[in-house]
């Protein structure tokens, strides 16, 4: 018997060992049909992750561009004269945005299609949206295998831009002086932000008494040629013009706008305007009822001249509040002396307007506006303690009294517009105070009340929260105005 010899691997010359041979044979035909089938799927899931990734990158960077493309439009919808002007301005806008981020062959894409359409929201008058469309024909590489070449990408992105109403309010009382020029400059720049035909802008220019230029779509040129005719005198009747701003503001009765108030001022608000015939019991107020203006209403504005801090200082009055056109000769704009009230016929004051005090018992509980006077929650300034807070009536003759009697009014008004007394129209404020009078520069709480900054001794975090600015010099008013425009320009988006 010759020895058997045992080799690894060689169990097929073995007996039985034909069919281990044919086992393994098929096996390997299987594992090259499993894997030929999986070639066959994975190839394309390698070429569709891909060509994915690509498309995705291609149509984040196309919506990127229509999104910025429809925010341009709507901020150069405030560009140009007419409808029709600022129309093709935002479309420019748009196009040009959109090109510049979202180029020819882009990635070796092609913008197929690309349409902005800018039209009124059907729900409000005052809000206008800018609709940019675009398409894209992107390339393929590894599913040409499937016989796709390109992809087709959209995207879509709409901005809005409410329109603005807004109402300037201007000092331009004695102390002004020199900084009205800047002032009407800064003021002309503002005013030059916002489009004609879309936004309303008006102005209450005042001192004593005050000067209004209706708010109007059609402001230009004319706003600008009322403004260049502003000139220094007067006293401060802040409340008033406050009010007479509000009021026209208001009035519009267009809550969709974003309604706008900015305020300036290079002082502290030192007159009122009041009706002096009947004390606040409603007994006659006159002192000589039989010779000071007999059986005629005593309407006009008082105001304190010198003394602000001191007692007695001077009061006088009582003088026209308002002047029709800046070509009256008792215009503020021409910078003519107030004009005393007609019903003065044997009055102190008809001879010297500081002898209104002998004229009169009492200031009347509230201005013609329905400003308190001594209201419950008066003003105290820790700037000006002397001159503020709680006010006797009977202190007609008293420069800080005035000034109180003044502050309160003031700050009433803004206490009333922030609850939208009339027709619901609450205003977003800004105030820029001009730090250049050293004796009597604006109360800084006060201006951030009026404004309710986020810092206000009175700020209300559910009403339009608005912005104090202060200025120390002329060749800062620009700028600030320029950058109140700005920021107004950005919030009605």
């Amino acid at each position: 018997m010759q020895p058997q010899f045992y080799f690894p691997g060689r169990e097929a010359e073995q007996p039985g060992g034909r069919m281990h041979r044919h086992q393994r044979q098929a096996n390997r035909g299987i594992a090259v049909i499993l894997v030929t089938l999986l070639l066959i799927v994975i190839i394309p899931l390698i070429g569709l992750a891909i060509d994915g990734g690509t498309i995705y990158f291609l149509k984040g960077q196309l919506q990127q561009a229509v999104d910025g493309a429809a925010l341009s439009g709507a901020r150069s919808l405030s560009s140009g004269l007419t409808l029709n002007e600022q129309i093709s301005s935002a479309t420019n806008a748009s196009t040009q945005y959109f090109k510049a981020n979202y180029g020819a062959n882009y990635w070796g894409s092609s913008v197929t299609n690309l349409n902005t359409n800018i039209y009124d929201d059907p729900n409000s008058a005052q809000v206008h949206l800018v609709d940019v469309t675009a398409t894209a024909s992107a390339p393929l590489y590894f599913l040409r295998l499937l016989g796709k070449t390109t992809a087709v990408i959209g995207a879509s992105a709409e901005a809005k831009r409410r329109d603005v109403n807004v109402m300037m309010v201007l000092d331009r009382s004695s102390s002004m002086g020199s900084s009205i020029k800047p002032m009407v400059q800064g003021a002309t720049l503002f005013a030059n932000s916002f489009a004609p035909g879309r936004d309303t802008v008006g102005a209450v220019i005042f001192g004593g008494n005050y000067y209004i230029y209706p708010p109007t779509k059609d402001f230009q040129p004319s706003l600008v040629t009322a403004l260049n005719k502003v000139t220094s005198s007067g006293n401060t009747g802040t409340a008033q013009a406050l009010w007479q701003a509000y009021s026209a503001l208001a009035g519009l009765n267009q809550p969709g706008a974003l309604n706008v108030i900015l305020f300036f001022t290079d002082g502290l608000p030192n007159g009122i305007t009041v009706d002096l015939s009947k004390q606040p019991s409603g007994l006659d107020n006159r002192r000589s009822p039989t010779t000071c203006g007999t059986g005629a209403s005593m309407i006009g504005w008082i105001s304190q001249t010198s003394g602000f801090v001191n007692d007695p200082g001077t009061t006088h009055g009582i003088y026209s509040a308002t002047v029709a056109n800046p070509s009256n000769p008792s215009d503020p704009n021409d910078g003519a002396n107030s004009e005393l009230i007609a019903n003065r016929v044997g009055c102190n004051f008809a001879g010297n307007p500081s002898n209104m005090y002998k004229d009169f018992f009492s200031m009347p509980s509230a201005d013609i506006y329905g400003n308190q006077l001594n209201p419950p929650d008066y003003y105290k300034s820790p700037t000006y303690p002397q001159a503020t807070g709680v006010v006797s009536l009977t202190g007609i003759n008293r420069a800080t009294q005035v000034a109180a009697a003044s502050f309160n009014a003031a700050d009433q008004v803004a206490k009333r517009w922030r609850k939208g007394e009339i027709n619901g129209i609450v205003p977003l404020v800004y105030a820029i105070s001009l730090l250049t009078t050293p004796s009597e520069p604006p109360d800084p709480v006060f201006m951030k009340r009026i404004a309710n900054t986020t810092d206000s001794t009175l700020y209300d975090s559910s009403k339009p929260t608005g912005r104090s600015i202060d200025t120390t010099a002329n060749n800062q008013l620009q700028n600030a105005f320029l950058q109140i425009a700005s920021e107004i320009l950005r919030l009605n988006k």
